[in-house]
């Protein structure tokens, strides 16, 4: 009967200390990660969000939304793609409400109106990387890594005059659907 008591309060103990490390790891309730002069964010001029930047995502345009579920899935805009930093995939969904971690708006040139750039944004505050943006905007889009162009091997020449190729395995925050220019 002794070892029965002594077992108890070690295995509570142990429940207790797994479900404070998952409360401290693992908050998924929607936070702003998109930007705005009012949180904080460190946004490049040109912010791609579509106000001031001179260029918008087409409405219509069909953009990627990889989910290691289903690879080549698919968002109509003005819909875009939420993508998740919860997995090596960052798997995508569509959707019409802010997204938490990473916002796809365009994945290449095409999607763009008046000849803009369609460009990746790492998000940071104070405590680091806190998201990415993809979005056309009509500036030339910022230094990688913390800024991609984004393009299609048979699409438009890349703007910043490097080669078109895979995010995967070069820029492992974006989803690996994408490709970027290098």
């Amino acid at each position: 009967m002794k070892s029965l008591f002594v077992r108890g309060p070690l295995i509570a103990v142990r429940h207790a200390v797994v479900l404070l490390l998952l409360v401290a790891c693992g908050d998924d309730a929607p936070s702003k990660h998109d930007g705005g002069p009012d949180d904080g964010t460190q946004m490049p001029d040109g912010d791609g969000s579509g106000s001031n930047s001179g260029s918008t995502s087409i409405d219509g345009q069909m953009i990627a939304c990889y989910s290691q579920g289903s690879p080549s899935a698919t968002c109509t805009l003005p819909t875009h793609c939420c993508f998740s930093n919860f997995s090596a995939q960052h798997d995508g969904a569509c959707q019409a409400s802010e997204c938490a971690w990473g916002t796809i708006e365009c994945d290449g040139p095409e999607d763009c109106t008046s000849g803009g750039h369609c460009c990746s944004h790492q998000l940071t505050d104070s405590n680091g990387t806190i998201g990415y943006r993809v979005a056309c905007q009509a500036a030339a889009c910022g230094a990688s890594p913390a800024n991609e162009e984004l393009c299609h091997g048979n699409g438009p020449a890349c703007a910043n005059g490097g080669t078109c190729i895979t995010a995967f395995g070069t820029n492992n925050d974006l989803p690996r659907i994408l490709s970027i220019c290098r």
